[in-house]
């Protein structure tokens, strides 16, 4: 990766930027961060992974989707070096320098970079950024990463860069202190949650939730986040502590009143606990590990108690598959539609009805097609039930559209219904 972003001129080092690690929520605090740092009048790019829908989310500037026109150049300027420096690139690398094309013929002011796997080998951690982020610690990619929390912080604290403040939200004892202690060889100052940046008096209010945020000796009350899990309140902690720690050093203008509560509450969070409404309502949730899955059943519990509820589940083989399943058999479900994405990494339906049947006494199917399956379970649900999409990025992909959709479809027949009531 170094030898292709020299070969390009170090484009990553056209632009400011913010490195952004961690097990679960490193997305959610990167599109935040982002929406905070545009809300000061910067031009912003925000590199992510996975995509939902499309390739072009990955990299967005302003908020929106590169086009696919700047996403071509972007790999005209790669290819005369393909054969060359850049001849063994793996996708994720190819992507990421395409990226930072990108970010620098456009001239953003700041690009916030969400890592790819771990962080010290990552194919990001070739910026030299204003701050760094780790959200967590947690199981995930033990193949890669190793399997001990120990080892995976590691591999978090990898990005640690000498002199680089660190946001970090890491609440375990043994992984944390390797991430303090890479940062005190690194002379790198840090700030943890709970003792430099707080979220507390988390509430849930329907689909949403709100919470106060403390960071750097000021407090931001009736915070609302367009989501009701209660992670995505810390998450909203880590990008305030970030945003507000750029802000203490000068290097970006304050929000100043109610600017940045009203910011956070116009963040989208796509496929993360993400709610449409109707006649049953839809959630859709991208969680593909364990601790995922544990707390997307809590909100489940939470905010559909009472309701007839219906997962419809496909799962990567190459995840803790068993406790993926028995987090989400512990959210009450009625029923659960297994199904399968087309992709060689996903678990075969019929093999997650016993691992579901050893958990709950619910119903379990199978339906191959997610598009049937997800119709199936619209139907299962009735008009006061509600349909929960999950176990899968890319399930999550295929299946947003329809809801999204249905949603409009809900919506435009209101409309009409609303335009008939009013005429006299």
């Amino acid at each position: 990766m170094t030898r292709i972003v020299e070969a390009l001129g170090m484009p990553q080092r056209a632009f400011r930027t913010v490195h952004v690690a961690g097990t679960k929520g490193k997305g959610s605090v990167c599109r935040m961060l982002a929406a905070l740092l545009q809300a000061t009048g910067l031009r912003v790019g925000l590199y992510t992974s996975p995509h939902v829908e499309h390739l072009r989310e990955r990299i967005a500037i302003d908020s929106v989707p590169v086009d696919e026109e700047r996403l071509v150049a972007a790999f005209n300027e790669l290819a005369p070096w393909l054969d060359t420096v850049g001849k063994n690139l793996t996708y994720f690398e190819l992507l990421t320098a395409a990226a930072f094309c990108v970010f620098r013929t456009a001239r953003v002011d700041y690009a916030v970079i969400e890592v790819g796997i771990g962080g010290r080998l990552d194919a990001t951690n070739v910026v030299e950024p204003d701050a760094c982020v780790i959200t967590n610690v947690d199981y995930d990619h033990m193949d890669f990463l190793g399997e001990t929390l120990e080892q995976i912080a590691v591999e978090k604290a990898g990005i640690i860069k000498p002199g680089i403040p660190v946001i970090c939200g890491i609440p375990m004892n043994g992984p944390l202190a390797i991430v303090q202690s890479r940062a005190t060889e690194r002379n790198a100052p840090i700030y943890v949650l709970g003792q430099a940046y707080h979220s507390q008096d988390f509430i849930r209010m329907g689909y949403r939730s709100a919470c106060v945020l403390r960071a750097w000796h000021r407090e931001w009350r009736n915070v609302v986040l367009n989501c009701p899990a209660a992670f995505m309140v810390t998450n909203a902690a880590h990008a305030v502590a970030v945003f507000s720690l750029l802000h203490e050093q000068g290097l970006v203008n304050n929000l100043e009143g109610q600017a940045l509560q009203n910011v956070l509450a116009s963040v989208e969070l796509p496929a993360r606990c993400e709610v449409f409404p109707g006649s049953p309502t839809v959630m859709i949730d991208g969680a593909h590990n364990a601790v995922a899955a544990s707390s997307l059943a809590s909100v489940i519990r939470t905010s559909f108690e009472g309701r007839n509820l219906i997962l419809v589940v496909g799962v990567p083989r190459d995840k803790e598959v068993e406790k993926i399943v028995a987090h989400l058999a512990e959210s009450g479900a009625h029923r659960v539609i297994f199904t399968r994405y087309p992709s060689r990494r996903a678990t075969p339906p019929q093999d997650l009805v016993p691992m579901w049947q050893r958990k709950s006494k619910a119903p379990a199917e199978v339906m191959e097609q997610p598009e049937l399956a997800f119709q199936r379970a619209l139907d299962h649900a009735g008009s006061q039930g509600v349909v929960v999409v999950t176990g899968s990025i890319y399930l999550a992909g295929i299946l947003r559209p329809l809801a999204r959709e249905r949603q409009a479809s809900l919506n435009r027949g209101l409309g009409r219904e609303t335009s008939v009531g009013a005429t006299p």
